[in-house]
């Protein structure tokens, strides 16, 4: 009989970093290396977002309608051509940026580029067209409105940030009905030009390639607005405490608690989110094997880390019956008080440095999560190698370190508590 394998632990490699070239009018496109499966992903970030628009969604609407009508092209001549070549273009805003990411075969990305350059440069912004966008965006806007979820994080974010911040706004339908075309033109004018623009692409990607990227993007000065300082999000203004928030006719509530956690640049940003994994990260988390294992309180229960730029929030999100909204709140305050109060058993660190490993290949594995890692890495104003410094941390963090993390930063006084719902 064959001896049995040998069990040892996941321990990663440093992943290779992105390749950066300066394209001739300065635009710098960061190559990431990775297999070759015959498909690209190419991204366009265009410095601005929400921290420079003048009116809520304008920074959405602009990117939404890019692909409404650009150049010679009409919207339904758009989607034909995408649709002709198995290609994809997703497009959304941030707190700093506007993105737009075409997925496509290796094969047919130099057409599908000459057709993104038309879709950046050339937008006509057509006034039918805005028009049924606007209606579908505001229809959806009260399709989710009477989602628990999406009201508890609409809300959460409005106590987090504090009202009157860009990112504390609480859309209302009637700021789908304020967009003009005038407002589009007006923040396109000001931020889509060669001076706020940073590419990535990743995937079977030739020097061939770049050399059409560099043409479309990188060839001359284009656009007619000036550069854009980088975008430093204001201050949150935090309101902590408990908000109840009525959505009629629901099955259950949703709960969300949290508050603004530490900087990307933190030195012990790394360990609070191993921290946060511990504690409501995966299946078999303490918030997991208590609310929903032991009690039934509710079928998913998590913790994360929602960045926004530089800045990170800690958020525990549940939904659950009504009546035991009570009871879930209880056992998760009960579960942090632990987590500060008691030492972490060195097993369960080893267990999560396991999961984290397993996950982390995983998410390495594809050239589009590996894309999102370093663009979410720039996004925050850090260093491509930080990624690495996060193997690091996740392969030698110990209970003790832990520990001293959650009693530094794991205040129930800080904590916003959202419940919307019934």
């Amino acid at each position: 009989m064959p001896p049995i394998p040998q069990i040892k632990p996941v321990r990663l490699k440093e992943l290779a970093l992105p390749q950066e070239t300066v394209l001739p009018n300065g635009v710098r496109l960061y190559r990431i290396p990775g297999a070759r499966q015959g498909v690209v992903r190419f991204d366009v970030l265009v410095k601005g977002g929400y921290g420079v628009q003048e009116k809520p969604l304008q920074a959405m609407f602009v990117n939404r309608m890019l692909r409404e009508g650009a150049g010679d092209f009409t919207a339904e001549e758009i989607s034909r051509r995408l649709d002709y070549y198995g290609a994809g273009i997703d497009m959304y805003s941030s707190q700093g940026c506007n993105h737009l990411t075409l997925f496509a075969l290796s094969k047919h990305f130099v057409p599908l580029l000459a057709l993104l350059e038309t879709i950046v440069k050339h937008p006509l912004f057509p006034e039918k067209n805005l028009e049924t966008v606007k209606s579908n965006n505001k229809s959806y806007y009260a399709v989710n409105s009477r989602k628990v979820d999406v009201v508890s994080q609409r809300y959460f974010e409005n106590s987090l940030w504090g009202e009157g911040h860009p990112l504390g706004h609480i859309v209302r339908p009637e700021d789908y009905d304020a967009i003009t075309r005038d407002d589009l033109l007006s923040y396109y004018s000001k931020v889509y030009n060669s001076k706020n623009c940073t590419l990535f692409i990743s995937g079977d990607a030739d020097d061939a390639m770049i050399a059409e990227i560099s043409k479309c993007f990188g060839t001359g000065e284009w656009g007619s607005g000036e550069a854009v300082a980088d975008v430093e999000v204001a201050a949150p203004r935090q309101i902590s405490g408990v908000r109840k928030i009525t959505v009629e006719g629901t099955m259950q509530s949703a709960v969300k608690l949290g508050f603004m956690a530490l900087d990307s640049s933190h030195p012990d940003f790394f360990k609070f989110r191993f921290l946060t994994v511990l504690l409501g990260g995966y299946f078999g988390s303490r918030l997991m094997s208590n609310i929903r294992e032991e009690n039934g309180y509710t079928y998913h229960i998590a913790a994360e880390l929602d960045a926004y730029g530089k800045r990170n929030a800690f958020m525990i999100s549940s939904e659950a019956d009504h009546d035991n909204i009570s009871p879930l709140l209880k056992e998760v305050y009960h579960e942090l008080e632990r987590i500060v109060n008691e030492p972490i058993p060195n097993e369960e660190v080893e267990l999560v440095r396991n999961y984290i490993s397993g996950e982390l290949c995983r998410e390495y594995e594809g050239h589009s999560a590996k894309s999102e890692v370093f663009i979410n890495t720039w996004l925050s104003g850090e260093k491509f190698s930080s990624v690495n410094d996060y193997i690091k941390v996740v392969a030698e963090v110990s209970a003790d370190e832990l520990h001293e993390v959650a009693r530094k930063y794991l205040n129930r006084g800080n904590m916003i508590e959202i419940i919307a719902g019934k």
